[in-house]
């Protein structure tokens, strides 16, 4: 009897054992086959976005350059800031100023710009595992890094030298931030501070995620992280009994931090010379339809959000609605709430604007794949709590193998869509733009500043200088009257409206024509040669 009891004690500690070593073995393959999905990225850099995907929009045309427009003009024209020209660095500056640094190194490159983004997202996926151990260690921090990794909308905006890619990271750092930052860690508080201030100056929108950070922080303090399965009070972790006095003074610290560097930054850098820009930008982007739109926007928006998983993103939606009617213990979870929030606080900004481009959307990327992930592990202990061979354990089984099938599909969808873009990579852009600058270059009577919209994505192509043709602060006339470009450079279609004002100075001569991007609505770049009238 002894014999047996040890035996069978022997045999259960094995298990034990022996679970945790398998375990490792298939979070070790998942992370494998992400670092794979994630070094897919940095091959052929210099190749379009791709067309196919039915994604393009601005951020593929022209976005890189204006972006980082302060850090090329530096290095090519000698100045950070050109005089009647929309400088994007006064509202938005750690981007330039990264790239900056970089380019100090590099030099300025649209090859290396893409780098840099690239390694930022890396950044983002180590951050993103770190966040989701602490909520569900083990293989589904593994699964939700995979899913981020091979997901082919992140693969084709993570490759573009936006912005889209540095907000993600900084918020993704403030989640952890208030994940592992307690009410007496006043150090921690004042760095997580600075982090909300640089996510508000990466991209004036970023302030729509800074609600999903101050929740994360709330219910990491109310000292629940969902470790059980049955925590189904809603009060648990956000409302639960807590030190309110100590708590509100350092959200006091932390939203003082933030609100005093950008109140110093604008008063030192951006009121005594370029207030105008600063308020133009801030103009743009709180620019908003009338509420009667509102309705059709938001229905637009939950289809558009199938670009990124068509499967992922609605299992999200089902998601949210189970864990308000069944499974609760989710919002146990600081992570959970925090994740949704930030898909809401984005979404909510999108309706209002009335405008939804596509880039826009890569900042609830991973806040999907976070939503997502977490629901499928609370069904998985649900079905563990229950009796094995009992009606409920069949039951739970039956679900949570019909959402895992759900996510297997998903990735399988993802992936061969990602395989798909990495297999067809065409140089279009990047062609068009060595043309460019080779005519450029080769033409000895016209001054070499092509005037375009495109323009800083041709500087970091080729070196070329440029400035853009619509943003402007006072207006076409007078970039026209102080930079005399000898060049134009417009996406077929635009050579009327604003444009129209050049052939009331130059003479406009059409010398090349460029297929650029296998898309209906942008596929063709035309040079003309300016001459003044």
């Amino acid at each position: 009897m002894i014999l047996e009891s040890v035996t069978i004690e022997s045999r259960q500690k094995g298990n034990r054992e022996a679970r945790p070593l398998r375990w490792r073995g298939i979070s070790g393959l998942l992370l494998l086959l992400s670092a794979v999905a994630y070094g897919l990225g940095f091959v052929h850099l210099r190749a379009d976005f791709p067309s196919s995907s039915g994604w393009m929009g601005w951020s593929a045309m022209g976005g890189e350059g204006w972006y980082a427009g302060a850090a090329i003009h530096h290095f090519v024209q000698g100045r950070w800031y050109l005089p009647d020209v929309l400088n994007s660095a006064v509202a938005m500056p750690v981007w330039p100023l990264l790239l900056g640094l970089w380019f100090k190194f590099t030099g300025v490159s649209m090859l290396w710009a893409r780098a840099l983004t690239m390694v930022l997202y890396g950044l983002s996926l180590l951050l993103l595992y770190s966040l989701m151990w602490s909520a569900r260690p083990g293989r589904l921090a593994a699964l939700a890094v995979l899913l981020t990794a091979i997901d082919p909308f992140c693969y084709a905006f993570n490759r573009l030298a936006i912005l889209e890619p540095v907000t993600v990271l900084w918020f993704l750092l403030a989640l952890w931030l208030a994940g592992n930052t307690q009410p007496t860690e006043w150090l921690k508080q004042l760095l997580l501070g600075v982090v909300l201030f640089l996510l508000v100056l990466t991209r004036i929108t970023g302030v729509v995620l800074v609600p999903a950070v101050l929740y994360m922080m709330a219910a990491s303090w109310g000292g629940s992280r969902g470790e059980a399965a049955d925590q189904q009070d809603l009060r648990r972790g956000l409302f639960s009994r807590r030190d309110w006095r100590r708590e509100l003074g350092a959200f006091a610290l932390i939203l003082g931090v933030a609100l005093a560097l950008w109140e110093a930054y604008l008063r030192l850098l951006v009121m005594p010379r370029a207030m105008l820009d600063y308020t133009l930008l801030w103009a743009m982007a709180t620019r908003h339809v009338a509420s009667t739109s509102l309705p059709a926007t938001a229905w637009a928006l939950l289809r558009d959000g199938l670009w990124i998983s068509p499967v992922l993103f609605p299992m999200a939606l089902l998601m949210l609605l189970l864990s308000l009617l069944w499974l609760r213990e989710l919002w146990s979870m600081p992570l959970f709430g925090a994740a949704l929030l930030a898909v809401a606080g984005q979404m909510a900004y999108i309706s209002y604007r009335g405008e939804i481009h596509s880039s826009s959307l890569e900042p609830i990327a991973i806040p999907i794949m976070i939503v997502v992930v977490l629901g499928l592990g609370a069904v998985r202990d649900r079905c563990r709590l229950c009796e094995k061979k009992s009606r409920e354990h069949k039951r739970m089984r039956r679900i949570f193998a019909a959402m895992l099938l759900a996510v297997i599909a998903g990735l399988g969808v993802m992936t061969v869509q990602t395989l798909e873009y990495v297999s067809h990579l065409e140089y279009s852009y990047w062609e068009a733009a060595q043309g460019i600058a080779a005519i450029v270059a080769a033409d000895g009577g016209s001054r070499p500043m092509v005037l375009s919209d495109s323009g800083e994505d041709l500087t970091l192509w080729t070196g070329v200088s440029a400035v853009p043709a619509s943003r402007t602060t006072h207006g076409l006339d007078a970039v026209l009257a102080t930079y005399q470009p000898g060049w134009l450079a417009a996406w077929q279609g635009q050579e009327d409206g604003a444009l129209s004002q050049v052939g009331m100075r130059y003479r406009m001569d059409p010398v090349a024509r460029y297929r650029v991007f296998d898309h209906p609505a942008v596929q063709t770049l035309v040079l003309y040669k300016l001459t003044q009238r």
